[in-house]
Parts: structure tokens; C-alpha cells; sequence
């Protein structure tokens, strides 16, 4: 995919190489992520200090790889019960990547593995009581982050936005050809 000009919308002295698009771009969105993701509360840094603590291989994975523990606790949080196949399509990994997330995961105290009272083969994953207070604290921190970043957008404008990356994001699952 290539970023194109529209000179529909834009004057040529407007207009920017697409290189230099490319970096602008790249420099406006790590500027937002770096306003997205400010420091959590401290009741978030306590529970995730877990992590930190736990002894499993895949450790270090899950604590860089933040945004996964998100989506696990995302995930578990509207479907509470998930099997570990189900978290593994949702997240588009391999179930080995998932299982040993979920290994720190249930070292840490934020999760639980539950035997499927109807097929003693299926296990299931819910979140913890601090796992629920660990992503319900991230989620009232991510909201208010967002709600801060989009207050400068009218109402108009953030329908757009959203819809903008609903389509990127749409785009990014298609194959490749």
C-alpha cells in the first residue's frame, strides 16, 4: 500500500514526496501513542508489578508485549470462560504463544484456568478478581486518555477518525498480494 495525494484536497504546494509523508505520519503517530499510553495509575502499576514477578519463560514477552495483556484481559473481560483456542483465533497467535501468556497470566494471580464442567478436556480462562480490577483500571485510563486526545475533534470529525481507522485496521487483515 502506498500513501497517495489526492490533489483533490490538497494544492501542490500543499503536496509532500511520499517519503516525507510517510515520516510525518509515522512522527504524528508515535507522538499520539506516547500520549495514549502516559503513565497508568499506581493501582495499575501494583498489579502489573506481577508480572514482573512471576517466574515463567514468558515473562519478559508479556510485560514488553503490553498491548496482548490488554487484549487477553479484553477478551476474557466480555467473554468470561474463553477456551484457550478461542484466545488464540481472537488474537491471531499460535496457541502456544497464548498458552504461555496465560501460564504468567495465572502465575500472577490475574487469571484462572477452570476445567469445562462438561468436557473435562476443554479448559477455560477467566479473569481474577485482580485481573477484573487490573483491566477495568487500564480501560477507565486508556478512556480517558482517548477522551482527551479527541476533545479537540468536533463530533463530526471523530466519526470520521474513527471510521478512518475501523478501514486501515479492516485493510491490515486482508491478505497480502
Amino acid at each position: 500500500m502506498q500513501i497517495s495525494q489526492n490533489t483533490n484536497n490538497f494544492s501542490d504546494s500543499q503536496q509532500q514526496p511520499y517519503a516525507q509523508q510517510a515520516a510525518q505520519f509515522i512522527d504524528d503517530l508515535t507522538e499520539i501513542h506516547a500520549k495514549v499510553v502516559s503513565p497508568p495509575p499506581d493501582e495499575v502499576l501494583q498489579l502489573r508489578g506481577r508480572l514482573e514477578d512471576a517466574q515463567s519463560k514468558d515473562k519478559a514477552r508479556i510485560i514488553a508485549n503490553r498491548v496482548a495483556l490488554h487484549r487477553i484481559s479484553s477478551i476474557l473481560y466480555r467473554k468470561p470462560g474463553s477456551t484457550m483456542g478461542e484466545l488464540s483465533r481472537a488474537l491471531s497467535l499460535p496457541l502456544y504463544s497464548v498458552t504461555r501468556m496465560v501460564d504468567s497470566l495465572v502465575e500472577s494471580g490475574l487469571v484462572d484456568r477452570i476445567s469445562d464442567p462438561n468436557d473435562r478436556r476443554i479448559v477455560r480462562v477467566t479473569l481474577t478478581d485482580d485481573g477484573l480490577r487490573l483491566y477495568e483500571a487500564i480501560e477507565a485510563h486508556l478512556v480517558q486518555s482517548i477522551q482527551r486526545i479527541m476533545a479537540c475533534l468536533t463530533v463530526e470529525e471523530q466519526r470520521i477518525l474513527t471510521g478512518l481507522f475501523r478501514k486501515i485496521r479492516a485493510s491490515l487483515k486482508e491478505p497480502r498480494t
